[in-house]
């Protein structure tokens, strides 16, 4: 086994459960069918006790879909993300079907959208109004962006999933050309995780591309993505990239004049920078990706959930950062 933290055997061994244990043996060179069977009904079980409300049985699911969905190992690849996708059809039969009419006006979808964000946004959590004051400190800040990592070091990873259900062309090229971007054009040294690490060195912290998250909803919210941005059907991933990626300029202004307040240097504060633009979403190029698609009222339907759920995850992401943040001075 390659020495690496985010190996899914490694990382399995930490878990040290029965479920672990028998989700170990179906990623093994060869396994039979049988124990792919096994492990496939372990985890769907585990994942409907756990969102029926039976807390530890969640946090359990959560942990070994993060290791199936996020780990690095090649060998495993294929049979992590079937059994994945077994756990991913449980959860959004779980999953509320957002309320609105059988179809919306491209008017009145769009200020939907406006008004899910303006309410729900990161923006508006209190956590984000303490960093965004220049109210945070040194070691406050290094917990916000320690978990910032989390957030972006493998995103571009996540946006190529979905660039593999667009068949479109054009909107393939769409999202190419936000790859391309985020992957620092033609100097890789500028893409935006090296741009990041850059940030967390200036401010006493390690660029780690190995990291493994323990905070569960931190993995919660991983997941989440990552489920969203693989599906078929791109409704789902969609909505995720339409509210971390399209919308995203104000936050990182903001984000962007904190730091410096807390003197970090224009240059180590580059990553926020670079994100910094007055183009309203709906004025980007990839903007068209959801444009062409508002006709159509299953596009919508399921948008909005997604949209719904990434909301609900995200804030209790947030609010346990927040209360990480709270502990130190």
């Amino acid at each position: 086994m390659q020495n690496t933290r985010n190996h899914p055997l490694r990382q399995l061994e930490t878990i040290r459960s029965e479920r672990a244990r028998i989700v170990t043996e179906a990623l093994a060179p060869n396994a039979p069918f049988s124990r792919l069977e096994a492990a496939a009904k372990t985890l769907t079980e585990v994942a409907e006790k756990g969102l029926t409300g039976d807390t530890a049985a969640y946090n359990e699911y959560q942990h070994l879909l993060y290791v199936l969905s996020l780990s690095d190992d090649g060998a495993t690849a294929l049979t992590r993300r079937w059994l994945a996708n077994q756990v991913y059809q449980v959860e959004e039969r779980h999953i509320a079907p957002a309320d609105i009419p059988e179809r919306l006006s491209e008017a009145d979808f769009q200020a939907r959208l406006e008004k899910e964000v303006a309410s729900r946004s990161r923006e508006k959590h209190p956590m984000s109004q303490y960093v965004f004051g220049g109210s945070a400190t040194r070691a406050q800040l290094q917990v916000f962006l320690r978990h910032q990592w989390f957030r972006t070091f493998r995103l571009y990873r996540d946006a190529t999933d979905l660039s593999l259900h667009l068949h479109d062309v054009d909107d393939a090229a769409a999202l190419g050309r936000y790859l391309y971007g985020e992957l620092g054009e033609e100097d890789e040294k500028r893409s935006h995780p090296r741009l990041l690490a850059k940030l967390l060195g200036a401010i006493g912290l390690e660029a780690d591309y190995q990291a493994v998250s323990t905070l569960p909803e931190e993995i919660a919210y991983l997941n989440n993505r990552a489920r969203c941005f693989r599906h078929p059907d791109v409704s789902w991933g969609l909505a995720v990239f339409y509210v971390t990626e399209i919308v995203v300029p104000g936050n990182h202004e903001k984000l962007y004049r904190a730091l410096l307040k807390a003197g970090i240097s224009e240059d180590s504060a580059e990553y926020y920078k670079v994100h910094v633009s007055l183009v309203p979403p709906r004025a980007k190029r990839e903007w068209q990706l959801i444009a062409r698609r508002i006709h159509d009222p299953a596009f919508q339907k399921v948008f909005l959930t997604s949209l719904n759920q990434h909301f609900r995850v995200e804030q209790a992401y947030y609010d346990a950062v927040w209360a990480e943040m709270q502990k130190v001075k």
